[in-house]
């Protein structure tokens, strides 16, 4: 499983706050969010199963992890997709701060 971490077009968790903190209203950041979202690849249909379905959400979510080794340290990657827009940015959020973080 290919993780987010490391794509150019992703921002960090230092450049997310960095972005909303200059964003005045509630509208603007919401726009943002789901412009976060849109960077985030689509979930393989193979990754797409019960499993690693969300329960409890209103929207649909899933969320597929995995542990990796990098240069022998155990570091968490995952992958997660929804089919609600603002969701999405949510997720390319936890994946900027999260994503390759070691264990």
């Amino acid at each position: 499983m290919a993780s987010q971490e490391g794509r150019a077009d992703v921002p960090t968790a230092a450049d997310i706050a960095a972005d909303f903190s200059v964003l005045d209203d509630w509208e603007d950041r919401y726009r943002y969010l789901i412009e976060l979202g849109r960077t985030l690849p689509p979930l393989p249909e193979a990754l797409r199963t019960e499993t690693n379905k969300v329960r409890g959400c209103a929207s649909q979510v899933w969320l597929a992890t995995e542990i990796q080794r990098r240069d022998g340290t155990p570091v968490f990657t995952f992958l997660a997709d929804s089919d609600a827009h603002i969701v999405r940015g949510l997720i390319a959020i936890l994946s900027a701060i999260y994503n390759g973080r070691p264990l």
